[in-house]
């Protein structure tokens, strides 16, 4: 029995992360394992990837008889289409659980509201005292410090830090200069903006039309008064063709460790004022620390959920 183990189509740095070490993982495990996903990688995953010269080895197709295993997901409205859901085995995550496995007794789920689920797959090496190669090791780490910038919201567990430190320990290439290059490539984001953004989807939590988006990159300031003008044109493009009547961004400085949040309109503002306390001007508010998209969704939600 053949396992693939796969992630949500345009896979972010945790996804790829994930994809390519759990793979590892079952292999050494002595199981038949592959990966496979769909779509355009994120672009700090391509630097990542160039900046260390690993090369991914994606398999073609999800076959019929394939056994799945999910990673940084387990929402099926993100997955490839290919996918049956009673090929499913297991899923790895660390976002809300989604009602569709409340009667899935016979899949195998780990899901921990932590800062990187790629902290879950490095904690598995670890535990079980199985050698991780250096692509995986590297993978994982940018997993983690993607997802929680840089260790730096609040979202971070305990258990990231200690995964990103063994980690950052197995592999003498891992420096803190080349992360902060890293930081500062991602920021370079050029044609890609609306891509980048993630404001496509509407949160299928809320009883509201809400999408929040998310961009990490660095120096904040100087990177609006660039791009400012094109993000308020992809808000309100999106806003209009997916119906999207609550609809921002959230813009997290990785370097210096704040965040701008830009709305497209006063009750997008509002709500947003209203749960974690910010004051909008010209429906831009600045907080004094990291706070990620996940952060002020997770309050949301409570506020407005179905």
């Amino acid at each position: 029995m053949r396992k693939v183990v796969t992630t949500y189509i345009n896979p972010d740095m945790d996804g790829i992360a994930l994809m390519y070490a759990y793979a590892e993982f079952l292999r050494k495990k002595g199981e038949q394992a592959s990966y496979y996903f769909e779509g355009t990688m994120k672009k700090e995953a391509e630097i990542v990837l160039q900046k260390f010269n690993i090369k991914l080895n994606n398999a073609t197709r999800i076959e019929n008889e394939n056994k799945i295993v999910l990673v940084d997901t387990n929402y099926l409205t993100e997955i490839p289409k290919d996918i049956k859901t009673e090929n499913i085995v297991e899923i790895i995550d660390h976002h809300n659980r989604d009602s569709w496995l409340d009667d899935k007794n016979d899949i195998k789920v780990q899901i921990e509201l932590i800062g990187a689920a790629a902290t879950l797959v490095a904690e598995r090496f670890k535990n079980e005292n199985i050698k991780i190669s250096r692509e995986s090791a590297i993978l994982l780490y940018y997993g983690i410090i993607s997802n929680t910038m840089n260790l730096k919201i609040k979202l971070t567990s305990q258990k990231d830090i200690e995964m990103a430190n063994w980690l950052k320990q197995q592999v003498a290439e891992i420096t803190d200069e080349i992360t902060t290059e890293i930081f500062i490539e991602k920021s370079q984001i050029g044609d890609s903006l609306r891509e980048e953004m993630e404001v496509e989807s509407k949160d299928q939590f809320m009883s509201i039309s809400w999408s929040m988006g998310q961009l990490e990159v660095a120096n904040v300031d100087e990177f609006l008064n660039k791009y400012e003008p094109e993000i308020r044109n992809i808000l309100k493009t999106v806003s209009k063709e997916k119906n999207v009547e609550y609809i921002s961004v959230n813009c997290m400085d990785i370097i210096n460790g704040y965040s701008v949040i830009v709305a497209e309109n006063e009750k997008t503002a509002e709500i947003i004022s209203n749960a974690i306390g910010l004051k909008f001007e010209n429906l831009k508010a600045k907080t004094e620390e990291l706070i990620s998209r996940k952060e002020i969704v997770k309050i949301i939600r409570c506020m407005y959920a179905k």
